[in-house]
């Protein structure tokens, strides 16, 4: 038997990695029980009306762990203001003493608290925390003084089912050959804050430094990086941009790739999906430092620079794997290996966890 569940965050649309893996979850718990579902994303079309309509859901929420006296609480947890709504179904939690387990998905209250943070954070010490890695574990330990048994480990890995055997890579090239051109990747939302430029001018170094390459771009693109993506890509050479990219055109997309670049500038990022994606396609990734990023990139599965260095250093390092092939092999078995200890470590963990929710 297993007790009721109220489900708190965000759910598509809008489609985003947050929205994504909270549907995720909502799937998995209610293949367990019985889920009432409070959704936190933004429906209604101005801001008055918005206010109004989350806080009729504070109130049917209220209303529903009233009823059920053994009822536990998930909540996915926003990452900036949207934590003072938030706020309220902790403390309605808090009073009605419902079990609380709060999801987190960004790195913002942990890189600064602000004073909402901190207040909010007060009332969350006695729940339990699933955390993205063991690094985000650590610094949510030190930064809000919860307690390491208060936390639980789960990798947004867990989310997306068994990698599949990547296809074989393209044979090394004999001595008496000239290397093919290598092939990079880029799949985001196309805006500044995710390394739009940045790609860009890794290619610019690519082509002083004399490497081959074929570059493709996928992802929907800002209205504000618009006219300079346009202008970018009009004069790269050896470059296309396919659109927005789902499912098996976005697996499509990966199996095109030697490597991925991922040259986030964006303060915030936690644990990005098109990482795993890209490994579980043994699509090995060079990466800026954010995050839990490091972490999924352990092991050889790719490379991780500062932000200041990263358009010189994966420039460097796409020339040397350009001319060293089997090392490039090398590293594509080793992304699809991690991709693989990932999935088998995240998918333990979140089944004890829904357990827990749900017992």
């Amino acid at each position: 038997m297993t007790r009721p569940v109220s489900f708190v965050g965000p759910l598509p649309p809008p489609l985003h990695g947050f929205s994504s893996v909270c549907s995720m979850m909502l799937l998995r718990l209610r293949s367990g029980g019985a889920v009432a579902v409070f959704d936190r994303a933004p429906r209604a079309g101005n801001r008055a009306r918005e206010m109004l309509r989350q806080l009729r859901e504070v109130t049917r929420y209220f209303a529903a762990i009233q009823a059920s006296t053994h009822a536990a609480v998930y909540l996915g947890l926003s990452g900036g203001l949207g934590q003072a709504i938030d706020g309220l179904y902790v403390l309605l939690a808090r009073l009605l003493r419902r079990q609380l387990f709060v999801h987190h998905h960004s790195f913002s209250y942990l890189n600064r608290a602000t004073p909402l943070n901190r207040l909010l954070f007060s009332q969350m010490r006695a729940a339990t925390h699933i955390v993205l890695s063991e690094g985000m574990g650590s610094a949510l330990a030190q930064r809000y003084r919860i307690r390491d048994i208060d936390i639980r480990v789960v990798s947004n890995a867990a989310f997306l089912g068994v990698p599949m055997p990547p296809l074989p890579p393209p044979s090394a090239p004999t001595r008496s050959e000239s290397p093919a051109a290598i092939r990079i990747g880029f799949l985001s939302n196309i805006t500044f804050e995710k390394g739009i430029v940045e790609f860009f001018d890794v290619l610019t170094q690519l082509r002083r430094l004399g490497v081959r390459y074929r570059g493709s771009i996928a992802g929907p693109v800002a209205a504000d990086a618009q006219s300079t993506f346009e202008r970018l890509l009009a004069a790269a050479e050896n470059v296309e941009y396919l659109g927005p990219l789902y499912d098996d055109t976005k697996a499509g997309f990966y199996q095109r790739l030697d490597v991925l670049l991922f040259p986030t500038k964006y303060q915030n990022e936690a644990e990005p999906l098109v990482i795993h994606e890209a490994l579980r396609s043994a699509v090995p990734v060079l990466a800026c430092a954010r995050g839990a990023i490091a972490e999924l990139l352990s092991n050889g599965a790719g490379m991780v620079f500062e932000q200041g260095a990263f358009v010189m250093s994966a420039a460097n390092a796409l020339n040397a794997l350009s001319q060293d092939r089997p090392e490039l092999a090398r590293l594509r078995q080793l992304a699809f290996a991690q991709a693989q200890r990932m999935q088998l470590r995240a998918e333990a963990q979140l089944t004890e966890v829904i357990r827990q929710i749900l017992q």
